[in-house]
Formats: structure tokens, sequence, C-alpha cells
């Protein structure tokens, strides 16, 4: 395999760009990137790679269920990404988000870089997607075949053909690149937009970062190792031991300049364009939280940053740097909250204040309508006691009061009462109506371990949570799975029946979800057939009412009809008449007591 030279040109770029990826603007650069991720597999199915951990760690919706249905699965996943529509980015899929290309990265398991470019030969050269210096799989290395050896110092090994890394090239004119190797040698060629004149250094094949440090700062490298980013922010209060100067120190990640226009391109330079990530300020260790540090005296900070490069910020940026860090949430102590010192209110209070402002807004509405003010009372008072002429009543008894509110309900054995049919044997009925609409339930299930790791891995690297403001919900490392479901009722007369999944395999889990599911719908209908039976006296007591209401209203129509031969009876008016009485109220809570089947849990 022949060894690539690196690029180290814009213009040699331009002329090894490739073909655009987004077909002059027919593809979305989303799905022109999942498409170009894999050669060996299509953008769909890098989508559904990337999709798959939201399926698992998203805690208001479960989604795993789809495994059980693969052709559903796809489905649904093919919807989402629109394959007819080319220019429509995927769902919960966006190339603008940063934190969707980390979990890409994560996915496809190499880190994607991306280059932002003029259009024009692209005679100007950037980073836009850059965070290698955070990646366990990415190490420092040239692409002349030297890497990091794990003791910091890089020496002659085997060569490195592939890394485990994808290049792209972003135009303003949002046009996508692929290149095969990196293109971070163009950096050599000048200095970065954001970087004092004169102050780039290169690691050499004998550095780590803490040579780069000690050399941008132009002061005695340190005697012991910086391999990774991660050992330079922990090693922040020996460095001030060395050296006695404050520095900050941060890295490059990210532009957040997404202007389409090509006329607002030269605004990407402006600082709040850019992102560093603060990786820590060289300060004595006794200075306590960041926000004990005279942050506006320190006049130098050194950014990293194409992960083999560093320099000094020129001033603007550096105050940038500086405002970010004031406006940090890192703290030594949370801060304190003021609970203690809000008020109590009532909840008495609390209603007598809300209803007081919903009758002054009613009262300015009439007012401006030119209406007549209401009776403010129901009924003139007469009784002269403290308690009818406080201000309590008269809010109390207000028409738009508080009161009007109130409502009750009247259940089976209220309404029986009612009519005088509260006799034992309707009591006993409704009450072994009520025993068989009650059911109970357990589940036992087993913990296993998920194969889903965080995004990197423990005891190394960062979260991209801190690096980038991502959320991932949480990265659960364990799950409880049913494996057994007991069921009782009044119908088996104390006989448990029992649900076993045979494996702890989801189709076996889903097949005793079936089984069970079934054994529930069919006491239902047992059930409802027992029920049936024992209300027969109840419905036939309604059946009595039901029939004297219609048959008054039908003789009453006929009076009417021999009146008036035009008279058509209105069956609406009457069928609402008698679902609001006290028959029609039994009916409607019989029958939805014997159709209901309600199930517990054996604990709650």
């Amino acid at each position: 395999m022949t060894e690539r030279r690196p690029i180290s040109q814009p213009a040699e770029a331009w002329t090894q760009r490739g073909i655009d990826l987004t077909e002059n603007g027919k593809v979305s650069l989303s799905k022109a990137l999942l498409s170009s991720c894999d050669p060996l597999r299509t953008g769909q199915e890098v989508y559904a790679e990337y999709f798959f951990p939201f399926t698992l760690v998203d805690e208001d919706s479960n989604l795993s269920c789809l495994k059980a249905r693969p052709n559903q699965e796809r489905k649904i996943r093919n919807t989402m990404y629109n394959l007819k529509e080319p220019s429509k980015d995927p769902a919960y899929f966006n190339f603008s988000s940063h934190t969707d290309l980390n979990r890409l990265a994560k996915a496809v398991k190499k880190d994607i870089v991306v280059y932002y470019a003029h259009d024009d030969g692209f005679k100007v050269f950037e980073i836009y997607h850059d965070f290698r210096g955070f990646s366990q799989q990415c190490p420092p290395s040239r692409e002349d075949g030297f890497s990091m050896s794990p003791h910091s110092v890089r020496h002659r090994s085997k060569k490195i053909f592939s890394a485990p890394c994808l290049y792209y090239v972003l135009t303003v004119k949002r046009r996508l690149y692929k290149f095969d190797a990196s293109l971070d040698t163009i950096f050599m060629s000048g200095s970065y937009f954001f970087a004092k004149p004169e102050t780039t250094q290169f690691m050499w094949w004998k550095e780590d970062y803490g040579g780069l440090l000690s050399r941008t700062l132009k002061l005695s490298a340190p005697g012991f190792p910086i391999p990774t980013m991660l050992d330079l922010a922990f090693s922040v209060d020996r460095l001030y031991d060395l050296w006695k100067i404050k520095v900050i120190l941060v890295n490059f990640c990210k532009s957040n300049f997404n202007q389409k226009e090509v006329r607002n391109f030269s605004r990407r330079v402006q600082p709040r364009f850019s992102y560093f990530f603060n990786l820590g300020i060289v300060a004595p260790s006794g200075s306590g939280s960041v926000s004990e540090i005279d942050l506006d005296s320190i006049e130098l900070a050194v950014c990293f940053y194409g992960q083999s490069y560093a320099c000094l910020l020129l001033d603007e940026f550096r105050k940038e740097v500086i405002e970010q860090y004031k406006s940090s949430s890192r703290r030594d102590k949370p801060m304190s909250n003021n609970f203690a010192s809000i008020p109590i209110v009532s909840l008495e209070e609390r209603r007598l204040a809300l209803a007081k402002l919903d009758a002054e807004k009613k009262a300015r509405k009439r007012k401006l309508n030119g209406g007549v003010e209401k009776p403010k009372y129901k009924r003139v008072k007469v009784c002269d006691c403290s308690t009818c002429r406080s201000d309590v009543f008269d809010l109390n008894m207000n028409v738009d009061g508080p009161e009007r509110l109130c409502s009750y309900y009247l259940d089976v054995s209220d309404l029986l009462q009612l009519l005088g049919a509260d006799t034992e044997s309707n009591l006993a009925a409704v009450e072994e109506l009520c025993k068989l609409s009650v059911a109970s339930m357990d589940i036992e299930s087993m913990t296993l371990s998920v194969d889903l790791e965080p995004p990197v891995r423990e005891g190394g690297g960062l979260n991209y949570s801190v690096v980038d403001g991502a959320r991932l919900e949480g990265h659960f490392k364990k799950v409880q799975k049913p494996i057994m479901i007991a069921h009782l009722d009044e119908l088996d007369l104390g006989c448990v029946k029992v649900f076993q999944a045979s494996t702890d395999a989801e189709e076996s889990i889903y097949q005793m979800m079936r089984e069970y599911w079934a054994h529930v719908q069919e006491l239902r209908n047992r059930a409802k057939n027992e029920k049936l039976k024992i209300a027969a006296p109840l419905l036939g007591l309604i059946a009595e009412y039901k029939n004297a209401h219609f048959e008054v209203y039908s003789k009453w129509v006929d009076q009417q009809r021999l009146k008036n031969p035009a008279f058509e009876s209105d069956m609406t008016g009457i069928t609402k008449a008698w679902v609001s009485s006290f028959p029609g109220q039994l009916e409607r809570r019989l029958l939805k007591l014997i159709t209901e089947y309600t199930v517990f849990s054996f604990y709650g």
C-alpha cells in the first residue's frame, strides 16, 4: 500500500476534493454525511445505528418493543429518514448540531472532523468541528507515520495508514467533500484567525502537550509527561509551581457560524462564533474556585486546535474566553437558594386571591363592553350575623365566586337510595359487582446488564455532556426484564394464574406478555357475563323507569298531534332528559360497572 503524502496547501486540497456529496445542493448535508460514513452501509443503515441508543435510554417513551417487530421497526426508521425527499434532514439528526455529530461519531466508532472553506479554491480554510482532543480513538498523529507512545514521546513505530477518523470539508455554499487523510498540515502555512501573529506552534515528534505549551509560552519544558488534554487539565497546579505565571488554557472545538449567505462569510471571525472548551487555569493550588481568581488580570490565553497546534489568543478572543469563564457554572460549592425565605401562602388565601382577581377581570370586561352590572349576590341577605356580613361570605356567595365550581358525584348506591331501592339484596348485588370488577397482578423481574457504553470509557476522557453541552439522557448499565407474571381475581376463587417466560430473550418476554393479555381479556369477558346475571334485577328496575319515561312522552306527543297534525316529536331532547334523570344516571353508572375490569398490582 502506497503512503499518502500529506496535503499542505488549500489549493492542493481543492484539486483533490473529489465529488460533491450534496450533488450541488440536491441532497441535504445530514444525509450526505450519513451516506458517506461507511462504504459498506447505506445512509439508512448508518442512521438506524445512530438512532438505536435513543430507543434504549429515553425515559419518556421506551421504543425497545420495536425489536419484536423488525418489519415495523424498519418501516418507522425509513419514514423518519424520508428517503423520498433527499433535501430534507432525517428526524433527530442535523448536520448543524455539533451534538448530533458527536453522537454519530460514537455510533460509527470513528471521530468526525469537519473543516470550513471558501468555495473559491479553498482560499479560506478553517476548522468547523473537531473533538479529537477528547477522544480515546484518535491519538495525536502525523501523516508521515509517527504515533504517540504511552510515555508521551513519539517514536518511529509501525506506519499509520488509516486512523479511525473521517475528514470532511464544508464550504460556504453548503457543499460537502470527503477526504481520505487529515488536512491539518494546511494550518502550518499561516496563523489562525484567532491567534496572535508569530505565536502558532506545531507539536514536534518528540513532544507532548506539555512541550507544546512550554514552547508557545517560551518557557522551560515540564519535567513530567502530559500525553493527553485530560492530563493537561489535571496538571495546571504543577505547571504554576514550575512557571509562576497565570495562563488560561482552552481548546477550539467547533465554530458556531452557520450562515448560508456568502455575503455574511466575513462575520465568521467574530469571537462570539468560536467555541472554546475551558481546559483550566494555570494558577496557585490554593486559589479556590474560578470565581475567586481575578480573571481580568490574566493576560495570557493559550488555545489548542487541530490536535497538534497551539497559539496565544488575540485580546478580543481572550476577553471572550474570560467572559465564558465568568458565566460558567463550574463552582466548588453550589449556589445557595432562597427556599427558606419564600413566604408560605395557604390554599385558602390563594383561592380567595384568584377569585378576587377573576371577579375584577370580569367586571372590567363588562364595563368595556357597555354592559350592565349583574347583581353581586344570588339572594338578599336576611341574616345580620358577623359571618354572613363578612367579606369572605360576600366573595363566596358572589355569582362569579368559587362556589360555582363545586360539584359532586353520585355512585350506584347513592342513586339506589335516592330512588328508594337500596334494599339489602340490591346493595349486596352492587358489592358483588365491585368484587368482580377488580383483579390483582404482580411482575417478577431479573436484572440484566445492557450492552450500551457511555460516550467515552470510564476512567479516562471527558463526557460529551461536559465538552459540548450534549445531553444523552441516562446511559443505563442495567435493566429489569419481566420473567414471570401472577394474576388473581374473584372468578378464579383464590387460584393464582402464573405466566413465565421460557428465556430472557425479547421474543420470549413478548410471548409471555401476549399470553397474559389474552388471559386478561378472557377473564374480562367472563366477568362481564357473570355481572350481567347478578345485575339482572337492577336492570329490570331501570327498564321499568325507562319504559314509563318514554310512554309518558309518547302519550303527550299523541295528544299534541291531535291538536296539530304537523307536530314533530323531539327524541333528542327526551333522551337527554332521561340521561339526566336519576334512573338514567343509575343506568349509566351500572353499565360502566358491568364493563369495567381493573387490574391492580399486589403492592398498590
